[in-house]
C-alpha cells in the first residue's frame, strides 16, 4: 500500500498560541490594508481608462497612469498571496483550533 500525504502543500509550521495570536493580528491588519489597496487600484484603473480613451492627454500623464496602475495591481496581488498563505497557515494547524474567524 502507498501512503497518501494529506497535509498542506505549503511549508506550514506548527504555531504556538502567541504566534497564532500574532498571525491573526497580522491577517486582520492585512485585510484592512487590502481594502485600501483595492481602492487605490480602482482609482488607477479609472485613470488608466481615462488615459486610454480621452484624446489630448499629455504622454507623460498617460505613461504615469499605466505605471501606477501596474504598481497597484502588483500590490493587490502580493497582498492576496500573503493573505492566502496566512489563512492556510492558521487553518492547517494540527489541533484544528480556530485562530481566526473568516468573516467573508
Amino acid at each position: 500500500m502507498t501512503t497518501v500525504y494529506t497535509g498542506s502543500v505549503f511549508g506550514i509550521r506548527e504555531l504556538t498560541d502567541e504566534q497564532r495570536a500574532a498571525t491573526g493580528k497580522e491577517l486582520a491588519w492585512l485585510e484592512a490594508d487590502l481594502i485600501r489597496r483595492r481602492n487605490r487600484l480602482a482609482y488607477w484603473s479609472l485613470r488608466k481608462t481615462q488615459a486610454e480613451t480621452i484624446p489630448g492627454i499629455r504622454e507623460e500623464l498617460r505613461q504615469s497612469a499605466f505605471y501606477f496602475h501596474a504598481r497597484a495591481e502588483e500590490l493587490v496581488n502580493s497582498g492576496e498571496r500573503l493573505r492566502a498563505y496566512l489563512v492556510a497557515e492558521l487553518q492547517d494547524q494540527p489541533d484544528h483550533r480556530p485562530a481566526y474567524q473568516y468573516a467573508h
